[in-house]
């Protein structure tokens, strides 16, 4: 009987959960036969979780100690890993393409066809040009079978990597796409994160060249850093693709709960240095107590506290409503010699009212419209759109070379009036 080591615990845990997701997928794609997605999807699980078990030091044990066994379930697995990435390139590519002429997606796809094919055919005769033989759970390789054999490691892995920066590439724009919708965004975070453990699982195979060049021999198995980095992976990807369905949970909130506090007392920090000067020319936009200069919330408290926070700001805001310049946004064009960004604009008329404030001296004619103030808000109607676009109105506002100059000519044209 084989006995189960870590490595095998690790390799055959990740493999059920890829098997599981295989299914889920499966009743969408039944579901709905149009969806290349989750057909992809489906299939990238099949085949990782295939290469797991096959790659497994257990399995590979049982095969015997002699004979092809060894080297053939080496080569089977390294040929479902690629497949399986291959297929992560094609789901990019249709989330890339997503709106675009459906027969320019086909003909994308087709072309992807050829790497498809021709990276495993050049992987196969690689690894049968070098003929390796198996000994004491290692391949051993002699004469030009070694660089062969090395070749054949070096086009894994970096075939592997360059699959995963395309998805890695495409994931990090779909994640700015969905920033009013945060269970999609807290998954494709995850499978980011995801395709960079992949990416380290895929580079470990490198490990293999520096002893066929040293020694001229590699492991016949996956060795345990190698399957706990797979297992870490797998959790990832599928904990990323099933966000949306667990996130609306009670439990799957839960378990998101930390992430959003801290996420939430990040922006709260980060809007403080405009809540500062506002709430020092207009003390009493503070609600309550705790609402200090420099006092961080609890992280239980931090949503309610940011949702505090931006009220505070907008209420500031109309405070300064009569000290607002009419002519501020087109001193920001002159300033920088173009069309300004929203923010910019809107961090700029409020520092020419603080000034103006300051000053007691409040704008020539009747008190400026709410639209004067505040710039419309890029996207959903939500707390996180709205404390995304007072943070760029808050970096302008302290760190803008335009917005300084504005401040500057505001008070230029106060002391001139004195």
């Amino acid at each position: 009987m084989v006995e189960l080591g870590p490595a095998d615990l690790a390799a055959y845990s990740a493999a059920a959960l890829l098997l599981g997701f295989a299914g889920q997928r499966l009743a969408a794609v039944r579901s709905n036969r149009s969806d290349l997605i989750q057909r992809y999807a489906c299939g990238f699980a099949l085949c990782m979780g295939g290469a797991l078990v096959t790659r497994a030091p257990g399995l590979v044990t049982a095969t015997g100690p002699t004979g092809f066994g060894s080297e053939l379930l080496l080569l089977i697995g390294d040929m479902m890993k690629v497949g399986a990435v291959s297929l992560l390139v094609l789901i990019a590519l249709v989330l890339q393409a997503r709106g675009s002429d459906p027969l320019a997606v086909r003909a994308r796809l087709r072309r992807w066809t050829v790497p498809t094919v021709a990276v495993p055919l050049c992987l196969a005769l690689l690894f049968c040009a070098a003929h390796p033989t198996h000994h004491g759970g290692q391949l051993m390789v002699t004469g030009w079978g070694r660089w062969l054999l090395v070749g054949y490691n070096l086009l894994f892995a970096g075939y592997s990597v360059g699959c995963l920066v395309v998805l890695g590439t495409v994931l990090v724009y779909q994640t700015r796409l969905a920033a009013g919708n945060n269970l999609l965004r807290t998954g494709l975070r995850l499978m980011t994160l995801a395709v960079v453990v992949g990416a380290l699982w895929s580079l470990w195979a490198l490990d293999d060249v520096a002893w066929l060049l040293a020694h001229g021999r590699q492991s016949d198995s996956e060795d345990t850093i190698s399957n706990v980095l797979g297992a870490l992976c797998t959790g990832l990807t599928v904990g990323g693709a099933t966000a949306t369905v667990w996130g609306g949970t009670r439990w799957g909130a839960g378990i998101t709960a930390p992430a959003r506090w801290l996420r939430a007392r990040r922006r709260y920090t980060a809007l403080e240095p405009l809540w500062s000067a506002l709430h020092s020319a207009v003390p009493g936009i503070a609600l309550g107590e705790g609402a200090g200069t420099g006092r961080r919330p609890a992280l239980r408290d931090a949503e309610f506290a940011l949702y505090r926070r931006i009220i505070e700001i907008r209420d500031g805001q109309l405070a300064l409503r009569p000290f607002v310049h009419p002519e501020v946004a087109g001193w920001v064009s002159q300033a920088m010699g173009g069309q300004p960004h929203g923010a910019l604009v809107e961090a700029a008329t409020l520092a020419a009212a603080l000034e103006a404030g300051r000053a007691g001296r409040r704008a020539c004619g009747p008190t400026a419209p709410v639209a004067c103030v505040t710039q419309p808000v890029p996207g959903p109607g939500t707390v996180d759109a709205e404390a995304d676009w007072l943070i760029q109105v808050t970096e302008a506002f302290g760190g803008c070379a335009e917005v300084a100059e504005v401040r500057r000519r505001a008070v230029a044209e106060l002391a001139g009036h004195e």
